[in-house]
């Protein structure tokens, strides 16, 4: 049982406190986002409204902390860093906005602030944050003045976004004031911010007892992320404050490889690879049950996330030094194309197969994915499970293949050159098979209408394709051209009514071309029958002198015509399983 205290936040951060809050070394970056922010300063500015009117309310809840206290002068801040990071944050602000009012009664009272409740006056700064932000948060945000840095860090951006979005919002609040209006208005802010906002302090012994407070709350309703509760169930198990600090290194280290990106995307990408489909069990049992159940060890299976993250975020990246010859093929699939659902299936290849041997198997999901959904438009859940069962598939199919060599280990061991290829036809064979027929396709394909960057992706192919028959040449997916353009004008392309009728085939494969750019711009929105001559007569490609040679006015029927005589059938040519070279 654990008994919470009522805390302001003048009671933990100021001066009159001999104890500083320290956040533990293994605790998570700073990481609110603006939606996050602004809902706390919307919260303070209401309050400070509300609390002035008869019967109005006298304490803000801030939400529940997690502090153990170490000694009389340290204690570490288990759960709460966010809030009182922010809070931090508005009393900089509160300085700072004092010291541009320019009067000496502004400027004693930003002294104020930052020895009262920033500054202890013997041991530093009131709130420590943990390793990855705390230089960057003192420089920033806690000396007076504080310096510009560059914020390199994903966490570190999420700290200057903060400033900005509460430095403004008080600008924003002072800008109609005088200097000694502003200066009441700041000091009533600060003394709201010491005062009256208040947090429930559940005080605990020992990490142990704070991560089990945190799964308490996760259980009574109060959600925390799939890597919050992860990283709380691997420190809790971790046997020592050693292994609990090399673990939160490896998670650190995966922050700084995902970045921005989602951190949560990469765990369940990671389970569908090794696993497959998740189906009804929730991401987080599924990962603790199987960590149990292997009786594999906290820090093991975090220094196996930080290899598995590395990897990721080499595809992500289209890492050259990391994919080789693979990465502008994944980079069509996972840039262009943003094809996610083909992530685990990479993952899965770049971690047991050669580079060269990614690419193949990035060409391969390049076929299977435009025959199966850019252009037959297939139920994509039926495409997810062919995918996350062969991402699964595969690594399992590899360690079969090592186990045959030494039974009982895979550990430090690689495949033949000749296994690996017999994993590239396995997966080969799958895609195969799942992917629809060629007539299908050639059928799917003459009414195909496109998004922009498949447009881009299957246009450029096709074009290259036709312009030598059996050599690929660039070009470039940048000037792709509406044959029937996007904004006609109604006296160039028939009126109001022709307009209406050709508007639902803008994205018609089968109005659809490639065009250099000059010539692009050339063409514009002009009528059909000056395109035409474009294409015709300065036009070096052979898909674009095609329109201009077979048709010589421009209507759905042309479109339907050119996408079912002219390209449903190349399609089939360049994404075949059998040649996959031009995709």
């Amino acid at each position: 049982m654990y008994d919470s205290q009522s805390k302001s936040v003048g009671d933990l951060l100021s001066n009159n406190q001999r104890a500083r809050i320290i956040v533990p070394r293994f605790q998570r970056g700073y990481s609110w986002e603006k939606k996050h922010v602004t809902a706390f300063w919307r919260d303070v500015k209401t309050f400070k409204s509300d609390t002035s009117k008869k019967d109005g309310p006298e304490k803000y809840f801030l939400g529940p902390i997690v502090i153990r206290e170490e000694s009389k002068e340290v204690s570490y801040l288990l759960d709460g860093q966010q809030r009182l990071a922010t809070a931090t944050i508005l009393f900089a602000a509160i300085r700072d906005a004092a010291r541009k009012l320019g009067t000496q009664a502004a400027s004693d009272f930003a002294r104020d602030v930052q020895r009262e409740m920033i500054e202890k006056t013997d041991s530093g700064f009131a709130l420590q944050l943990g390793e990855m932000d705390n230089m960057y948060f003192e420089e920033t945000v806690q000396k007076d003045p504080p310096a510009a840095k560059t914020a390199k860090l994903r966490s570190h951006r999420s700290i200057a976004a903060s400033q900005r979005l509460l430095s403004e919002a008080l600008q924003s609040e002072l800008s109609a004031m005088d200097p000694v209006n502003s200066l009441k208005y700041l000091r009533e802010l600060w003394q709201i911010m010491r005062s009256d906002l208040v947090m429930a302090c559940i005080p605990v012994k020992s990490e142990r007892d704070a991560f089990k407070i945190f799964e308490t709350l996760n259980d009574r309703g109060l959600r925390l992320s799939v890597p919050d509760l992860l990283l709380n169930y691997l420190m809790g198990s971790a046997a020592t404050d050693e292994e609990r600090g090399q673990i939160r290194g490896f998670w650190n280290e995966m922050l700084e490889q995902m970045g921005r990106r989602d951190i949560n995307r990469f765990l369940r990408h990671l389970w569908v690879s090794q696993f497959g489909d998740l189906k009804s069990q929730d991401l987080f049992s599924a990962l603790k049950d199987r960590i149990e159940d292997r009786s594999t060890s906290s820090l093991t299976f975090a220094r196996e996330c930080a290899e598995e993250c590395e990897a990721y975020a080499a595809i992500l990246d289209c890492n050259e030094k990391e994919l080789g010859s693979a990465t502008p093929f994944v980079r069509a699939l996972v840039r262009q194309l943003d094809f996610q659902a083909a992530l685990p299936l990479l993952l899965s290849g770049h971690r047991t197969l050669p580079a060269t041997d990614l690419e193949t198997i990035t060409k391969l999901l390049l076929v299977y994915v435009t025959r199966y959904s850019i252009i037959s438009r297939l139920d994509s859940s039926g495409l997810e499970k062919v995918l996350f069962d062969l991402a699964a598939g595969t690594r399992r199919k590899v360690a079969e293949l090592l186990n045959a060599k030494q039974p009982g280990t895979t550990e430090s061991k690689s495949i033949s050159a000749a296994e690996a290829k017999e994993c590239v036809t396995f997966i080969k064979e799958v895609l195969r098979k799942e992917s629809p027929t060629d007539e299908r396709v050639e059928t799917a394909a003459a009414e195909a209408v496109l998004s922009s960057d498949e447009a881009k992706y299957v246009l450029s192919r096709i074009a290259s394709f036709m312009q030598t028959g059996t050599k690929e040449i660039k070009i470039d997916e940048a000037n792709l051209e509406h044959i029937f353009p996007q904004r006609p004008k109604e006296a160039e392309w028939g009126g109001e009514d022709k307009i209406a009728e050709l508007e639902p085939y803008t994205w018609h494969i089968g109005n659809l071309t490639m065009l250099g750019s000059r010539l692009n711009r050339e063409a514009g929105n002009k009528p059909f029958d000056k395109k035409r001559e474009h294409y015709a007569q300065k036009s070096e490609l052979i898909m674009a002198q095609q329109v201009a040679e077979k048709y010589t006015s421009w209507d759905a029927p042309e479109i339907q015509d050119r996408a079912k005589k002219y390209l449903a059938p190349v399609i089939c040519k360049i994404w075949t399983f059998d040649n996959p070279s031009r995709v």
